[in-house]
C-alpha cells in the first residue's frame, strides 16, 4: 500500500434521522446519509461526487434519494460546449450597461431616446431572478428586472348604432384578405426591431458629424459578426475591452484551504461581513446563525489537500487543485463571493453569497456564467478538465429547476451512477419524484466491494477490512462498512481510508 499521505481519512456517521427539508418544508423528510472527512485528496472527491456526494464543509453527505421527501440528482454541464441563452445574454449585457456606462437595469439615463428602447424589461421564458443560481440546495434571491408598465387606458366604446355604411364603404376600398394569402400589401413589410434600432443610431452618428462612409463601414462590420459566433467570453470580457467604464470589476481567485495565506486573512473580514448581510437579508437569520464561527465551519473549512501546480499527478492547472474563494471586486469592495472547488475534472460550486444592495445586477446567474468562463479557461491547461457542477438538481422543487436550463446538462442516475442527457429525465422526473434515470441493462459497475478492497485506518495503522476483522474478531461493524463502501464505490473505498476505533 502506499503511505497515508496520499489518502483520504473520513469518519463514517451513517443514516441520520430525517430532519427539515429546505425545499417543501416537511418537518422531517430530509434523509441523507453522511461521513465526516478529516482529509480528501482532490481524485477522492472528484470520485464521490460523481456517486452522488457533496460536502459541506468538512460534512459529507448523500441524500437517500429512494426515501428523502425532496430527492435531489447530481447535475454537470458540459462547459467547453455551454450554449447561451437569451436570458443569460440579457444578464450579462445589463450588468455590462452597469460596468461600461453605470446604468442600472430597468433605468434610464438623461433623456436619450436610444438608451430607452436597450432599457431592460422583462420577457418570455427567462430565469426568474427571485431565485437564480447557487449551489448546494440554496437558493440566491435577486431581483426580477422587470419595468413597471403602466395599463392601457380603456378605449371610448362608441354606440352601437355606428354608421354601418360608412364602415362597408371603407371595408370595400381596402382589398379584401383572406386567410392564408400572407400580409396586406397594401401596408409596409415588417421590420426586425433591431434594424428600427440600427437606423436610428445611424441617423444619431451622421447627425453628429460622422462621415456617411465610415458609418456604412462600422454597421457593416457588425452585420457580418453575426450573434452565433459570439461566444460566452466575448460578452463578459466587454467591459474589459472598453477604454472608459464608469465602474470597475474585478474577480480575484484565492485559495481559502490552508486559510493562513496572507491574501485570504486579509480579506477575511470583509468577506465575513458580506456573508452576514447576505444570510440576514436574503435567507433571513439570525446574527448568531452567521458570526464568524458558523462561516469558517459552512465555507472555509474544507477537506481537500492543497494540490501544488507542480504535482506530478494534477499539475497542469497553474493554482492547483483545491478550495477556493472568487472575490468580485467592485471599485475596490467585494460585492460577491463564489466559494469553489477545483478538482480534475470539474469545477465544483459549493456556494454563492453576495452584498444585498447589489441584488438589482442577478449575481446569482452573472456568477454562475462566469464560472462557467473560468471552467473553460481552465481547460486549455487541463483537458481533463471541462465539467461545470452545479450541486444538486431538484425537479420537484420549482425554485431549483433553473439548473436545468444551462445546456448541455447530464444527471447522475441514483442506482448505476452513470450520466444521462437531462432531456431524457424530464419525462421520467415528471411521473416520479425518485426515478432510475439509466437505460434498462445498465447496472453499477462499482457496487460490489470486496473486503480486501476497503481500506481501514485501525490503530494507525493503514490496512484492507480483511486484516481488521482479523486483528479485531470482535467488531461488530460489518453493516456498517458494507453500506459505506457500496455508497461510496469501489474505486473510493480502496483509495480513501475509513477510521475504525475498534
Amino acid at each position: 500500500m502506499a503511505s497515508k499521505d496520499s489518502y483520504g481519512i473520513v469518519e463514517w456517521y451513517g443514516n441520520g434521522n430525517g430532519h427539515r427539508c429546505g425545499y417543501c418544508k416537511s418537518p422531517n423528510g430530509n434523509i441523507s446519509d453522511g461521513m465526516w472527512a478529516h482529509a480528501l485528496t482532490v481524485q477522492n472527491y472528484q470520485d464521490l461526487i460523481d456517486r452522488g456526494w457533496r460536502r459541506s464543509g468538512k460534512y459529507c453527505y448523500k441524500p437517500l434519494m429512494n426515501k428523502t421527501c425532496c430527492p435531489h440528482y447530481t447535475i454537470k454541464m458540459e462547459a467547453l460546449n455551454f450554449r447561451m441563452n437569451k436570458s443569460h445574454k440579457k444578464i450579462i449585457k445589463q450588468v455590462n450597461k452597469y460596468l461600461i456606462h453605470g446604468i442600472k437595469p430597468g433605468e434610464i439615463k438623461g433623456q436619450d431616446q436610444d438608451v430607452a428602447r436597450d432599457a431592460p424589461h422583462s420577457g418570455a421564458g427567462n430565469v426568474p431572478e427571485g431565485e437564480t443560481p447557487t449551489v448546494e440546495g440554496k437558493t440566491t434571491p435577486g431581483v426580477e428586472n422587470t419595468e413597471t408598465l403602466s395599463p392601457p387606458k380603456p378605449e371610448t366604446v362608441n354606440d352601437c348604432s355606428m354608421d354601418i355604411s360608412k364602415s362597408e364603404e371603407a371595408s370595400k376600398s381596402k382589398k379584401e384578405i383572406r386567410k392564408g394569402q400572407g400580409a396586406d400589401p397594401n401596408k409596409p413589410p415588417c421590420r426586425k426591431a433591431k434594424d428600427i434600432r440600427m437606423e436610428l443610431k445611424k441617423k444619431k452618428l451622421l447627425a453628429a458629424g460622422k462621415d456617411p462612409q465610415e458609418v456604412e463601414e462600422m454597421f457593416q462590420k457588425k452585420n457580418n459578426s453575426t450573434d452565433g459566433v459570439k461566444t460566452l467570453e466575448d460578452y463578459l470580457n466587454e467591459p474589459s475591452n472598453t477604454e472608459k467604464c464608469a465602474h470597475k470589476l474585478e474577480i480575484k481567485l484565492i485559495r481559502s484551504n490552508p486559510k493562513q495565506r496572507p491574501e485570504f486573512v486579509n480579506s477575511f473580514k470583509e468577506s465575513h461581513l458580506v456573508f452576514k448581510k447576505y444570510q440576514m437579508s436574503i435567507h433571513h437569520e439570525d446574527e448568531s446563525d452567521c458570526d464568524l464561527s458558523q462561516f469558517e465551519n459552512f465555507l472555509v473549512d474544507s477537506p481537500l489537500k492543497e494540490t501544488k501546480g507542480d504535482d506530478k499527478t494534477h499539475g497542469r492547472v497553474s493554482m492547483g487543485y483545491g478550495s477556493f474563494h472568487q472575490h468580485y471586486i467592485l471599485d475596490g469592495k467585494i460585492i460577491a463571493v463564489g466559494v469553489v472547488d477545483i478538482l480534475p475534472h470539474c469545477i465544483s460550486s459549493v456556494y454563492l453569497y453576495y452584498h444585498p444592495d447589489y441584488s438589482f445586477l442577478a449575481l446569482g446567474t452573472y456568477t454562475a456564467l462566469q464560472e462557467i468562463a473560468f471552467t473553460r479557461s481552465l481547460n486549455k491547461m487541463d483537458q481533463e478538465l471541462k465539467y461545470y457542477y452545479m450541486g444538486y438538481y431538484i425537479h420537484s422543487c420549482p425554485k431549483m429547476v433553473y439548473k436545468g436550463q444551462y445546456y448541455p446538462s447530464l444527471l447522475l442516475c441514483p442506482e448505476t451512477y452513470t450520466w444521462q442527457p437531462i432531456e431524457k429525465c424530464r419525462p421520467k422526473l415528471d411521473q416520479n419524484r425518485y426515478s432510475r434515470l439509466a437505460p434498462e441493462g445498465v447496472e453499477d459497475e462499482n457496487l460490489n466491494v470486496p473486503d480486501d478492497q476497503i481500506t481501514i485506518l485501525f490503530m494507525r495503522q493503514l490496512m484492507n477490512y480483511t486484516i481488521y476483522t482479523q486483528l479485531n474478531p470482535k467488531a461488530k461493524d460489518a453493516k456498517a462498512v458494507k453500506k459505506y463502501s457500496e455508497l461510496v464505490g469501489k474505486k473510493v473505498a480502496s483509495n480513501m481510508m475509513l477510521f475504525r476505533s475498534g
